[in-house]
Protein backbone atom coordinates (compact mmCIF):
# COMPACT_ATOMS: atom_id res chain seq x y z
CA UNK A 1 0.00 0.00 0.00
CA UNK A 2 1.41 3.24 -0.66
CA UNK A 3 0.67 7.06 0.94
CA UNK A 4 -2.69 8.40 0.58
CA UNK A 5 -3.33 10.14 -2.87
CA UNK A 6 -4.99 13.55 -2.73
CA UNK A 7 -8.70 13.51 -2.22
CA UNK A 8 -10.63 17.31 -1.15
CA UNK A 9 -13.81 15.60 -1.31
CA UNK A 10 -13.75 11.80 0.20
CA UNK A 11 -17.00 10.38 -0.29
CA UNK A 12 -19.06 8.53 2.50
CA UNK A 13 -18.47 4.64 0.91
CA UNK A 14 -16.31 4.20 -0.28
CA UNK A 15 -13.78 3.04 1.93
CA UNK A 16 -16.05 -0.24 3.24
CA UNK A 17 -14.18 -2.75 0.88
CA UNK A 18 -11.21 -1.68 2.54
CA UNK A 19 -12.48 -1.40 5.99
CA UNK A 20 -14.06 -4.67 5.14
CA UNK A 21 -11.16 -6.57 4.03
CA UNK A 22 -8.92 -5.09 6.86
CA UNK A 23 -11.30 -6.78 9.34
CA UNK A 24 -11.05 -10.24 8.13
CA UNK A 25 -6.92 -9.74 7.62
CA UNK A 26 -6.85 -8.65 11.51
CA UNK A 27 -8.37 -11.51 12.50
CA UNK A 28 -5.20 -13.40 11.06
CA UNK A 29 -3.24 -11.53 13.07
CA UNK A 30 -0.94 -9.66 9.94
CA UNK A 31 -1.08 -6.42 11.78
CA UNK A 32 0.65 -4.75 9.01
CA UNK A 33 -1.14 -5.47 6.26
CA UNK A 34 -4.35 -4.38 8.46
CA UNK A 35 -2.98 -1.41 9.07
CA UNK A 36 -2.22 -0.44 5.35
CA UNK A 37 -6.00 -1.38 4.34
CA UNK A 38 -7.42 0.47 7.53
CA UNK A 39 -5.40 3.51 5.92
CA UNK A 40 -6.77 3.09 2.17
CA UNK A 41 -10.52 3.19 3.81
CA UNK A 42 -9.87 6.32 5.86
CA UNK A 43 -8.17 8.50 2.86
CA UNK A 44 -11.56 7.79 1.55
CA UNK A 45 -13.45 8.44 4.35
CA UNK A 46 -11.54 9.99 6.80
CA UNK A 47 -14.78 10.83 9.03
CA UNK A 48 -15.22 6.68 9.64
CA UNK A 49 -14.17 6.41 13.07
CA UNK A 50 -16.01 3.16 14.03
CA UNK A 51 -15.17 1.50 10.64
CA UNK A 52 -11.50 3.15 9.96
CA UNK A 53 -10.19 4.82 13.19
CA UNK A 54 -11.06 3.16 15.88
CA UNK A 55 -10.77 -0.63 14.76
CA UNK A 56 -6.87 1.02 13.23
CA UNK A 57 -6.07 2.14 16.77
CA UNK A 58 -7.19 -1.79 18.15
CA UNK A 59 -4.98 -3.20 15.82
CA UNK A 60 -2.46 -1.00 16.28
CA UNK A 61 -2.57 -1.69 20.31
CA UNK A 62 -2.61 -5.56 19.34
CA UNK A 63 0.43 -5.07 17.19
CA UNK A 64 2.26 -3.08 19.77
CA UNK A 65 1.56 -5.68 22.29
CA UNK A 66 3.37 -8.43 20.30
CA UNK A 67 6.39 -6.36 19.81
CA UNK A 68 5.98 -4.71 16.60
CA UNK A 69 8.53 -2.33 15.94
CA UNK A 70 7.87 1.60 15.42
CA UNK A 71 8.28 3.26 12.14
CA UNK A 72 11.99 3.86 10.87
CA UNK A 73 14.13 6.75 9.98
CA UNK A 74 12.83 6.63 5.99
CA UNK A 75 8.84 5.99 7.42
CA UNK A 76 9.26 9.30 9.71
CA UNK A 77 10.39 11.27 7.00
CA UNK A 78 7.96 10.09 4.47
CA UNK A 79 4.98 10.30 6.49
CA UNK A 80 5.47 14.02 7.63
CA UNK A 81 2.65 16.67 7.22
CA UNK A 82 2.23 17.73 3.99
CA UNK A 83 -0.22 20.71 2.79
CA UNK A 84 -3.55 18.10 1.64
CA UNK A 85 -4.81 17.51 5.00
CA UNK A 86 -6.19 13.79 3.75
CA UNK A 87 -2.54 12.90 3.07
CA UNK A 88 -1.74 14.48 6.12
CA UNK A 89 -3.88 12.27 8.46
CA UNK A 90 -3.11 9.23 7.03
CA UNK A 91 0.43 9.79 7.52
CA UNK A 92 -0.40 10.77 10.93
CA UNK A 93 -2.64 7.77 11.34
CA UNK A 94 0.22 5.03 10.32
CA UNK A 95 2.78 6.94 12.22
CA UNK A 96 0.54 6.54 15.37
CA UNK A 97 -0.40 2.90 14.41
CA UNK A 98 3.20 2.23 14.58
CA UNK A 99 3.82 3.66 17.46
CA UNK A 100 0.11 4.06 19.75
CA UNK A 101 1.65 5.75 22.47
CA UNK A 102 3.59 8.75 20.92
CA UNK A 103 2.04 12.12 22.02
CA UNK A 104 3.88 13.24 18.66
CA UNK A 105 2.35 11.28 16.27
CA UNK A 106 -1.56 11.55 18.20
CA UNK A 107 -0.71 15.44 18.10
CA UNK A 108 0.06 14.94 14.15
CA UNK A 109 -3.58 12.78 13.55
CA UNK A 110 -4.97 15.85 15.65
CA UNK A 111 -3.96 19.07 13.67
CA UNK A 112 -5.05 16.95 10.38
CA UNK A 113 -8.03 16.57 11.78
CA UNK A 114 -8.69 20.28 12.94
CA UNK A 115 -7.40 21.14 9.29
CA UNK A 116 -10.15 18.98 7.68
CA UNK A 117 -12.74 20.09 10.23
CA UNK A 118 -13.70 16.53 11.41
CA UNK A 119 -15.07 17.18 14.21
CA UNK A 120 -15.81 13.83 15.59
CA UNK A 121 -12.34 12.71 14.57
CA UNK A 122 -11.02 15.79 16.75
CA UNK A 123 -13.03 15.31 19.71
CA UNK A 124 -11.92 11.33 19.46
CA UNK A 125 -8.13 11.97 19.05
CA UNK A 126 -8.36 14.56 22.02
CA UNK A 127 -9.64 11.88 24.15
CA UNK A 128 -6.52 9.60 23.16
CA UNK A 129 -3.88 12.19 24.00
CA UNK A 130 -5.24 13.48 27.25
CA UNK A 131 -5.92 10.43 28.56
CA UNK A 132 -2.10 9.61 27.54
CA UNK A 133 -0.87 12.43 29.10
CA UNK A 134 -2.63 11.64 32.01
CA UNK A 135 -0.94 8.56 32.24
CA UNK A 136 2.85 10.03 31.29
CA UNK A 137 5.25 10.43 34.45
CA UNK A 138 6.35 14.31 32.34
CA UNK A 139 3.50 15.73 31.14
CA UNK A 140 3.92 17.62 27.70
CA UNK A 141 3.10 21.61 28.06
CA UNK A 142 2.59 22.76 24.58
CA UNK A 143 0.64 19.31 24.33
CA UNK A 144 -1.97 20.77 27.09
CA UNK A 145 -2.25 23.95 25.53
CA UNK A 146 -2.90 22.44 22.09
CA UNK A 147 -5.78 20.08 24.16
CA UNK A 148 -6.91 23.20 25.57
CA UNK A 149 -7.87 25.33 22.67
CA UNK A 150 -8.64 22.26 20.59
CA UNK A 151 -11.65 21.24 23.11
CA UNK A 152 -12.51 24.50 23.55
CA UNK A 153 -13.31 25.07 20.09
CA UNK A 154 -15.78 21.90 20.45
CA UNK A 155 -17.44 23.64 23.44
CA UNK A 156 -16.12 20.73 25.32
CA UNK A 157 -15.34 22.03 28.30
CA UNK A 158 -14.97 19.92 31.12
CA UNK A 159 -11.63 18.27 29.24
CA UNK A 160 -10.69 21.48 28.63
CA UNK A 161 -10.45 22.62 32.00
CA UNK A 162 -9.22 19.40 32.79
CA UNK A 163 -5.73 19.86 30.56
CA UNK A 164 -5.88 23.60 31.79
CA UNK A 165 -5.42 22.79 35.41
CA UNK A 166 -2.54 20.00 34.28
CA UNK A 167 -0.77 22.74 32.10
CA UNK A 168 -1.02 24.77 35.63
CA UNK A 169 1.10 22.01 37.30
CA UNK A 170 3.95 23.19 35.48
CA UNK A 171 3.10 27.19 36.16
CA UNK A 172 0.99 27.53 38.96
CA UNK A 173 1.45 30.97 38.94
CA UNK A 174 0.64 31.99 35.20
CA UNK A 175 -2.04 34.43 35.84
CA UNK A 176 -2.97 33.63 31.88
CA UNK A 177 -3.15 29.88 32.56
CA UNK A 178 -5.66 31.04 35.61
CA UNK A 179 -7.53 33.71 33.94
CA UNK A 180 -7.90 30.48 31.19
CA UNK A 181 -9.52 27.81 33.65
CA UNK A 182 -11.87 30.62 35.09
CA UNK A 183 -12.88 31.56 31.19
CA UNK A 184 -13.58 27.78 30.42
CA UNK A 185 -15.31 27.40 34.05
CA UNK A 186 -17.57 29.66 33.57
CA UNK A 187 -18.32 28.58 29.72
CA UNK A 188 -18.80 25.13 31.46
CA UNK A 189 -21.48 26.28 33.93
CA UNK A 190 -23.78 28.18 31.19
CA UNK A 191 -23.44 25.08 29.34
CA UNK A 192 -24.29 23.20 32.37
CA UNK A 193 -26.94 25.57 33.36
CA UNK A 194 -28.97 25.23 29.73
CA UNK A 195 -28.29 21.36 30.45
CA UNK A 196 -30.40 21.43 33.75
CA UNK A 197 -33.01 23.57 31.56
CA UNK A 198 -33.59 21.32 28.95
CA UNK A 199 -34.05 18.39 31.52
CA UNK A 200 -30.92 16.97 29.75
CA UNK A 201 -27.82 17.09 32.13
CA UNK A 202 -28.56 13.87 33.73
CA UNK A 203 -28.07 12.43 30.24
CA UNK A 204 -25.15 14.83 29.71
CA UNK A 205 -23.70 13.10 32.92
CA UNK A 206 -24.23 9.43 31.44
CA UNK A 207 -22.37 10.72 28.25
CA UNK A 208 -19.79 11.62 30.22
CA UNK A 209 -19.09 7.85 32.13
CA UNK A 210 -19.24 6.69 28.30
CA UNK A 211 -16.92 8.82 26.83
CA UNK A 212 -14.50 7.79 30.45
CA UNK A 213 -15.13 4.43 29.59
CA UNK A 214 -14.05 4.88 25.46
CA UNK A 215 -11.22 6.24 26.46
CA UNK A 216 -9.78 3.63 28.87
CA UNK A 217 -10.81 1.09 26.03
CA UNK A 218 -7.80 3.13 24.14
CA UNK A 219 -5.47 3.47 26.86
CA UNK A 220 -2.31 1.25 26.40
CA UNK A 221 -2.38 0.73 30.45
CA UNK A 222 -5.98 -0.58 31.38
CA UNK A 223 -7.26 -0.78 35.02
CA UNK A 224 -8.03 -4.19 36.13
CA UNK A 225 -11.65 -2.76 37.47
CA UNK A 226 -12.42 -1.91 33.53
CA UNK A 227 -10.57 -5.05 32.12
CA UNK A 228 -13.26 -7.14 34.91
CA UNK A 229 -16.32 -5.16 32.91
CA UNK A 230 -15.21 -5.94 29.93
CA UNK A 231 -15.40 -9.62 30.54
CA UNK A 232 -18.99 -9.57 31.86
CA UNK A 233 -20.20 -7.37 29.37
CA UNK A 234 -18.95 -9.12 26.39
CA UNK A 235 -19.91 -12.77 28.11
CA UNK A 236 -23.14 -11.83 27.93
CA UNK A 237 -23.05 -10.34 24.33
CA UNK A 238 -21.32 -13.86 23.63
CA UNK A 239 -23.83 -16.04 25.72
CA UNK A 240 -26.68 -14.26 23.49
CA UNK A 241 -24.99 -14.77 19.98
CA UNK A 242 -22.51 -17.21 20.47
CA UNK A 243 -21.96 -18.25 16.78
CA UNK A 244 -21.32 -14.61 15.96
CA UNK A 245 -17.58 -14.01 15.25
CA UNK A 246 -17.37 -11.00 16.20
CA UNK A 247 -18.85 -11.64 19.50
CA UNK A 248 -16.86 -14.56 19.77
CA UNK A 249 -13.62 -12.34 19.32
CA UNK A 250 -14.41 -9.70 21.26
CA UNK A 251 -15.38 -11.85 24.16
CA UNK A 252 -12.22 -13.47 23.96
CA UNK A 253 -9.79 -10.55 23.36
CA UNK A 254 -11.73 -9.41 27.02
CA UNK A 255 -10.30 -12.66 28.67
CA UNK A 256 -7.26 -12.03 26.87
CA UNK A 257 -6.51 -8.78 27.68
CA UNK A 258 -5.55 -9.35 32.17
CA UNK A 259 -2.78 -12.04 30.69
CA UNK A 260 -3.54 -14.33 33.99
CA UNK A 261 -3.50 -18.21 32.40
CA UNK A 262 -7.23 -18.91 34.11
CA UNK A 263 -9.09 -16.44 31.72
CA UNK A 264 -6.80 -17.26 28.78
CA UNK A 265 -7.63 -21.17 29.66
CA UNK A 266 -11.38 -20.07 30.00
CA UNK A 267 -10.90 -18.19 26.35
CA UNK A 268 -8.98 -21.47 25.00
CA UNK A 269 -12.42 -23.10 25.28
CA UNK A 270 -14.90 -20.93 23.99
CA UNK A 271 -12.54 -20.98 20.93
CA UNK A 272 -12.60 -24.60 20.82
CA UNK A 273 -16.29 -24.78 20.96
CA UNK A 274 -16.58 -21.67 18.17
CA UNK A 275 -14.13 -23.81 15.99
CA UNK A 276 -16.27 -26.76 16.39
CA UNK A 277 -19.37 -25.16 15.38
CA UNK A 278 -18.47 -23.49 12.48
CA UNK A 279 -15.18 -25.28 11.68
CA UNK A 280 -14.05 -21.82 10.97
CA UNK A 281 -9.59 -22.24 11.16
CA UNK A 282 -9.68 -18.24 12.55
CA UNK A 283 -10.54 -19.83 16.06
CA UNK A 284 -8.22 -22.46 16.02
CA UNK A 285 -4.93 -19.98 15.08
CA UNK A 286 -6.52 -17.62 17.57
CA UNK A 287 -5.90 -20.42 19.97
CA UNK A 288 -2.18 -21.18 18.84
CA UNK A 289 -1.52 -17.11 19.73
CA UNK A 290 -2.55 -17.42 23.71
CA UNK A 291 -0.31 -20.78 23.69
CA UNK A 292 2.42 -18.82 22.15
CA UNK A 293 1.68 -16.16 24.39
CA UNK A 294 1.35 -18.49 27.84
CA UNK A 295 4.74 -20.06 26.40
CA UNK A 296 6.79 -16.11 25.86
CA UNK A 297 5.39 -16.13 29.51
CA UNK A 298 6.26 -19.06 30.95
CA UNK A 299 9.96 -18.49 29.66
CA UNK A 300 10.35 -14.84 30.78
CA UNK A 301 9.91 -15.73 34.18
CA UNK A 302 12.24 -18.37 34.21
CA UNK A 303 14.70 -16.07 33.05
CA UNK A 304 13.48 -13.40 35.91
CA UNK A 305 14.17 -16.59 38.88
CA UNK A 306 17.62 -17.16 36.94
CA UNK A 307 16.85 -20.89 36.20
CA UNK A 308 18.67 -20.24 32.34
CA UNK A 309 18.43 -24.47 31.91
CA UNK A 310 14.15 -24.26 32.41
CA UNK A 311 14.38 -21.38 29.57
CA UNK A 312 16.49 -22.89 27.25
CA UNK A 313 14.00 -26.21 27.42
CA UNK A 314 10.74 -23.73 27.27
CA UNK A 315 12.02 -21.74 24.02
CA UNK A 316 13.10 -25.15 22.34
CA UNK A 317 9.84 -26.28 23.03
CA UNK A 318 8.14 -23.21 22.15
CA UNK A 319 10.01 -23.49 18.54
CA UNK A 320 8.82 -27.00 18.19
CA UNK A 321 5.41 -25.69 18.94
CA UNK A 322 5.49 -22.47 16.91
CA UNK A 323 6.91 -24.65 13.68
CA UNK A 324 3.94 -27.00 13.27
CA UNK A 325 1.14 -24.27 14.03
CA UNK A 326 3.05 -22.06 11.50
CA UNK A 327 3.39 -25.01 9.18
CA UNK A 328 -0.58 -25.50 9.87
CA UNK A 329 -1.67 -21.80 9.34
CA UNK A 330 0.68 -21.45 5.92
CA UNK A 331 -1.64 -25.08 4.44
CA UNK A 332 -4.59 -23.20 5.60
CA UNK A 333 -3.71 -19.79 4.10
CA UNK A 334 -1.46 -20.83 0.98
CA UNK A 335 -1.31 -17.53 -0.51
CA UNK A 336 -0.87 -15.28 2.73
CA UNK A 337 3.39 -14.38 2.40
CA UNK A 338 2.94 -13.72 5.74
CA UNK A 339 2.73 -16.91 7.53
CA UNK A 340 5.08 -17.92 5.23
CA UNK A 341 7.79 -15.66 5.96
CA UNK A 342 7.21 -16.36 9.80
CA UNK A 343 7.17 -20.33 9.23
CA UNK A 344 10.46 -19.38 7.65
CA UNK A 345 11.62 -17.89 10.72
CA UNK A 346 11.08 -20.67 12.60
CA UNK A 347 12.59 -23.06 10.52
CA UNK A 348 15.77 -20.57 10.51
CA UNK A 349 15.65 -20.49 14.01
CA UNK A 350 15.45 -24.30 14.50
CA UNK A 351 18.69 -24.85 12.10
CA UNK A 352 16.71 -25.78 9.22
CA UNK A 353 18.31 -23.71 6.80
CA UNK A 354 16.79 -25.75 2.91
CA UNK A 355 13.33 -25.29 4.14
CA UNK A 356 13.79 -21.68 5.54
CA UNK A 357 15.45 -20.89 1.96
CA UNK A 358 12.89 -21.58 0.15
CA UNK A 359 10.00 -19.58 2.14
CA UNK A 360 12.36 -16.68 2.26
CA UNK A 361 12.59 -16.78 -1.46
CA UNK A 362 8.84 -16.75 -1.51
CA UNK A 363 8.59 -14.22 0.61
CA UNK A 364 10.48 -11.70 -1.36
CA UNK A 365 7.54 -11.06 -3.60
CA UNK A 366 6.34 -8.82 -0.79
CA UNK A 367 7.53 -5.54 -0.79
CA UNK A 368 6.73 -5.26 2.74
CA UNK A 369 9.11 -8.24 3.82
CA UNK A 370 11.56 -7.82 1.20
CA UNK A 371 14.58 -6.40 3.16
CA UNK A 372 13.67 -8.69 6.48
CA UNK A 373 13.29 -12.05 3.97
CA UNK A 374 16.77 -11.05 2.25
CA UNK A 375 18.26 -10.19 5.40
CA UNK A 376 17.23 -13.69 7.05
CA UNK A 377 17.96 -15.73 3.70
CA UNK A 378 21.48 -14.12 3.32
CA UNK A 379 21.78 -15.80 6.93
CA UNK A 380 20.16 -18.91 5.83
CA UNK A 381 22.82 -19.46 3.23
CA UNK A 382 25.87 -18.59 5.39
CA UNK A 383 24.70 -21.44 7.64
CA UNK A 384 24.74 -23.57 4.99
CA UNK A 385 28.16 -22.56 4.03
CA UNK A 386 27.35 -20.77 0.89
CA UNK A 387 28.92 -17.92 1.43
CA UNK A 388 29.06 -16.68 -2.39
CA UNK A 389 24.88 -16.97 -2.66
CA UNK A 390 24.69 -14.84 1.27
CA UNK A 391 27.14 -12.28 0.04
CA UNK A 392 25.32 -11.18 -3.02
CA UNK A 393 21.65 -12.02 -1.14
CA UNK A 394 23.01 -9.04 1.03
CA UNK A 395 24.67 -6.89 -1.82
CA UNK A 396 21.55 -6.54 -2.81
CA UNK A 397 18.79 -5.99 -0.84
CA UNK A 398 21.25 -3.28 0.72
CA UNK A 399 20.37 -1.01 -2.67
CA UNK A 400 16.69 -0.86 -0.75
CA UNK A 401 15.36 1.65 1.75
CA UNK A 402 15.91 0.53 4.63
CA UNK A 403 16.03 2.26 8.37
CA UNK A 404 19.53 2.76 9.64
CA UNK A 405 19.33 0.07 12.05
CA UNK A 406 18.55 -2.77 9.60
CA UNK A 407 21.18 -1.19 7.07
CA UNK A 408 23.61 -1.58 9.91
CA UNK A 409 22.71 -5.17 10.71
CA UNK A 410 23.14 -5.95 6.76
CA UNK A 411 26.50 -4.26 6.69
CA UNK A 412 27.58 -6.62 9.67
CA UNK A 413 26.51 -9.85 7.69
CA UNK A 414 28.28 -8.75 4.87
CA UNK A 415 31.50 -8.18 6.64
CA UNK A 416 30.99 -11.52 8.43
CA UNK A 417 30.37 -13.91 5.06
CA UNK A 418 33.14 -12.01 3.27
CA UNK A 419 35.55 -12.68 6.51
CA UNK A 420 34.92 -16.42 5.94
CA UNK A 421 35.31 -15.88 1.91
CA UNK A 422 39.14 -14.77 2.59
CA UNK A 423 37.86 -11.31 1.17
CA UNK A 424 39.39 -9.51 4.17
CA UNK A 425 39.51 -5.83 2.54
CA UNK A 426 35.96 -5.68 1.17
CA UNK A 427 35.24 -7.38 5.13
CA UNK A 428 36.93 -4.78 6.82
CA UNK A 429 34.86 -1.78 4.18
CA UNK A 430 31.77 -3.42 5.47
CA UNK A 431 32.84 -3.31 9.13
CA UNK A 432 34.10 -0.21 8.91
CA UNK A 433 30.73 1.52 7.80
CA UNK A 434 29.34 -0.31 10.60
CA UNK A 435 31.84 1.19 13.01
CA UNK A 436 31.07 4.55 11.40
CA UNK A 437 27.29 4.45 12.30
CA UNK A 438 27.65 2.23 15.49
CA UNK A 439 31.00 2.36 17.20
CA UNK A 440 29.42 -0.28 20.21
CA UNK A 441 27.66 -2.57 17.62
CA UNK A 442 28.25 -5.54 18.85
CA UNK A 443 31.79 -6.99 18.57
CA UNK A 444 32.46 -4.49 15.26
CA UNK A 445 35.61 -2.82 16.81
CA UNK A 446 37.23 -6.22 17.65
CA UNK A 447 35.95 -7.87 14.34
CA UNK A 448 37.80 -4.97 12.36
CA UNK A 449 41.05 -4.51 14.55
CA UNK A 450 41.54 -7.95 13.55
CA UNK A 451 41.51 -7.90 9.51
CA UNK A 452 43.36 -4.77 9.93
CA UNK A 453 45.86 -6.48 11.68
CA UNK A 454 46.06 -9.78 9.36
CA UNK A 455 46.24 -7.22 6.69
CA UNK A 456 49.30 -5.49 8.28
CA UNK A 457 47.70 -2.87 8.65
CA UNK A 458 47.14 -0.24 11.61
CA UNK A 459 44.44 -0.59 14.19
CA UNK A 460 43.33 2.63 14.28
CA UNK A 461 40.70 4.21 12.30
CA UNK A 462 41.04 5.79 8.42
Amino acid sequence: MTQASSQPNPASGKGEKFFDRADEVAQTGNWDFAIALYLEGIAREPDNIERGHQPLREVSLKRKAMGGKGPGIVEKLKRRPGKDPVTSLVNGEYLLAKEPGSAQYMEHVLKAAMALKLPNVTKWICDILLEAERQVPKRHKRLLFVLVEAYSDMEDYAPAIEACDMAREFAPNDSRLQQRSQELSAKYTIKKGKYDQDGDFARSVKDLDEQKRLVQKDALVKDSGYLQREIEETRKEYLALPTVSGKILAYVDALTALEEERYEDEAIQVLKKAHQDTGAYQFKMRIGDIRIRQMSRQRRQALEDGNKEAAAELARRQLQFELQEFAERAANYPTDVALKYELARRHLAAGQNDEAIALFQHALRDPRRRVMASNYLGQAFARKGWYREAAETFEKVLSSEMPEERAKEIHYNLGDVLEKMNELARAQDEFSMVAQIDYNYKDVRQRLEAIRLKLGGSSEGP
